[in-house]
């Protein structure tokens, strides 16, 4: 009963941290202080009340309009308030009473800042992806000294060797920090050679190299490629749809073929019917043929500006680091 009441207590707290991030979110956006003036309409510009400001159930009570002008509320409101109240249990259901909750709690916070700021307005700022870098390093600081006093503590010395230079918290930040910040920048200046522009903003660096503070070199690299992952499927149906539209049908069929042929190399694979070695060299020839064929006609849209589909890419590095800092 006793756990159940704080799971619920802590499910609050998470819809109220909800709530300001709100404000955090909208207000950087707008370019206004997330203190002064209070919660407002952003239609009618009235000051709301108190009772306007409940979690969820404002939004609810209201029927998701303003009390006053009657305009309708964004769901946005309720969607944060609700994901915050969710990662907060999920995050103290993993990490318990420990300073890891609490630090686990501010870097999901910034997430969700960094997240609803690049996916609503393409933008991503400054000010949140240094906070997300200096939490990263301050935790790193903290469990190394930790590690430090009970290595003293139980031994009564200090074992600082080389290995241990290279492999501590702090080294592992910094170093993730360097690399999520240059592998991000190579890859969005490559853009330049195939489309003319980079391939993300320079926020999404930034973002790296908060993921690389907060994670370490090691799994900063495995949530790139997880954020790659993701871009590709929620980026793919859009990019059809859009071809569609352009009556591009030579990308479109190029990308039907491949994924049809990969998906038929796959079954055959697994069947067994490519045991024979001529068999799998010809058919993994087509199949890089077929590959490099789709590559091309993309290439050749993406470097058209009308071509170009663009999400940003900084939600993906987000959601990758939320399933590292999850699972």
């Amino acid at each position: 009963m006793l756990v159940t009441a704080l799971i619920l207590f802590i499910f609050i707290i998470g819809l109220c941290i909800g709530s300001f991030l709100n404000v955090v979110i909208l207000r950087s956006l707008s370019n206004e202080s997330i203190i002064f003036p209070a919660s407002k309409c952003p239609k009618c510009q009235h000051k709301l009340f108190w009772w306007h400001n409940i979690p969820v159930l404002s939004y609810l009570i209201l029927h998701g309009k303003c009390g006053f002008c009657k305009e309708k509320i964004s769901p946005q409101y309720p969607f944060i308030e609700l994901l915050t109240g969710i990662i907060f249990t999920l995050l103290f259901l993993k990490f318990g009473l420990s300073i890891d909750t609490l630090f686990a709690w501010v870097i999901g916070s910034l997430f969700i800042v960094i997240a609803a700021t690049d996916w609503k307005e393409k933008i991503v700022f400054d000010t949140h992806t240094y906070l997300l870098i200096g939490v990263g390093i301050l935790y790193g600081i903290i469990i190394t000294a930790l590690d430090l006093y009970q290595f003293h503590k139980i031994t009564g010395g200090y074992n600082i060797t080389s290995e241990w230079v290279i492999a501590n918290p702090v080294s592992s930040t910094l170093l993730g920090i360097i690399l999520g910040f240059v592998i991000m920048e190579i890859i969005a200046r490559i853009g330049y050679l195939i489309a003319g522009s980079r391939a993300f903003g320079e926020g999404d660096s930034f973002i790296a190299a908060g993921l690389g503070a907060i994670f370490g070199w090691k799994m900063m690299l495995v949530a790139l490629v997880m954020a790659v992952v993701i871009q590709v499927i929620i980026t793919l149906p859009v990019y059809i749809k859009k071809e569609i539209e352009n009556k591009n049908w030579m990308v479109i069929l190029s990308l039907g073929a491949f994924a049809i042929y990969t998906i038929a190399f796959l079954m055959a694979l697994n069947f067994g019917w490519l045991a024979n070695t001529f068999a799998y060299a010809l058919s993994a020839i087509v199949l890089a043929v077929c590959g490099i064929f789709t590559c091309r006609e993309v290439l050749r849209g993406i470097k058209k500006p009308e071509g170009r589909t663009y999400l940003p890419f900084g939600p993906a590095l987000i959601f990758a680091g939320f399933i590292i800092l999850l699972v």
